[in-house]
């Protein structure tokens, strides 16, 4: 069980303030938005449960277990998993300055859930926590793209984020019980989207 200390830890590696540069990245969510694929929460909603569920979301979450667990070949097989060069860029980036802030050093090809995974047990902070914070801070740094370029209200944009607390939950309870061979998913729209961001000929996010 967390402690009062843990989570104050936690809050700070998940924070918009914690500088891994994660307000520089999408997700793919801009490439969407720019061809009209979200426009208002409810759109935004969706497309956040759909990759919390089948795509990255779930997959960082076993990624981090594993890592935490200290399960062989994690790394090497998350940076794998990326479908396009700018999610790769995204993880890798955002997982290196996590390292250095967190740990100390310099790390290369180290994915962010990876890093948070290893950190996270070298410092022992608890398991689940750890993974509902990571999945938490996930969801609203791209609910804040989103307010910045559908646009969004804030009040909105805090609505959708709240409305998506349960599903953290469940894939937070299912990634604690999974393995690596439960790695997988089907949010093909959202990997195309990532693909597709790199041609875009203006960009306010660098994926």
């Amino acid at each position: 069980m967390a402690t009062i200390t843990d989570l104050h830890k936690l809050l700070q590696w998940f924070s918009p303030g914690y500088p891994v540069g994660a307000f520089a990245y999408s997700h793919g969510l801009e490439a969407v938005i720019s061809e009209g694929g979200i426009t208002d929460a409810a759109g935004l909603k969706h497309w956040l449960r759909d990759i919390l569920r089948h795509g990255a979301g779930r997959n960082d979450a076993i990624f981090l277990v594993a890592a935490y667990r200290g399960v062989k070949d994690v790394r090497e097989l998350s940076l794998a998993y990326n479908p396009s060069a700018e999610r790769r860029l995204e993880t890798t980036a955002q997982g290196a300055a996590f390292w250095r802030l967190t740990q100390g050093g310099h790390e290369k090809g180290l994915t962010y859930p990876v890093a948070v995974g290893y950190a996270a047990k070298a410092q022992g902070l608890p398991l689940p926590e750890t993974v509902a914070a990571y999945l938490h801070g996930f969801c609203a740094n791209l609910v804040s793209a989103a307010v910045r370029f559908v646009p969004l209200g804030q009040t909105e944009g805090q609505a959708v984020l709240a409305g998506l607390f349960a599903t953290i939950d469940v894939v937070c309870e299912a990634a604690l019980e999974a393995s690596l061979e439960d790695l997988g998913g089907y949010a093909f729209r959202a990997d195309m989207a990532s693909m597709q961001h790199e041609t875009l000929k203006t960009r306010i996010f660098r994926t």
